[in-house]
């Protein structure tokens, strides 16, 4: 099962799956090439897996490569970032990936989170708003 978040532009975002598949570990994708299709740079995703989120297979070159469920995983990584979820809270979500009911409580209590900031943040900016017209 995966979720859905609808961005701004209205294009939806996949969360990975909770549980790793085999099939995951058959397609490799260069750190250039997954960075870009992210959004991110390739340092951000270097420091994904210097701080123990990610792994990466190295190549010729040494060139980072990632199998499918590392793009999965490194996909939601950059999603939650996008919406302010500290790496911590990223980092316990994911460790609940082996079980489903764990995961997805994680996953909402988190977003909740980001939800709750979000507002007490437009609330905060209402106020100046209204304070400078005042």
């Amino acid at each position: 099962m995966t979720f859905a978040h609808a961005q701004s532009s209205a294009e939806a975002v996949r969360l990975p799956a909770r549980v790793p598949t085999s099939e995951a570990l058959s397609v490799l994708t260069p750190i250039n090439v997954l960075a870009e299709r992210l959004g991110v740079t390739s340092r951000a995703l270097r420091h994904y897996e210097a701080i123990g989120l990610v792994a990466a297979r190295r190549g010729t070159r040494s060139v980072r490569y990632y199998d499918r469920d590392a793009v999965e995983l490194l996909e939601a990584v950059t999603l939650l970032r996008s919406v302010d979820v500290p790496i911590a809270d990223i980092r316990d979500v994911m460790r609940h990936r082996g079980d489903p009911a764990a995961y997805d409580a994680a996953l909402k209590a988190v977003l909740a989170q980001a939800l709750q900031e979000r507002r007490r943040c437009a609330a905060t900016i209402e106020g100046l708003i209204e304070a400078i017209g005042a």
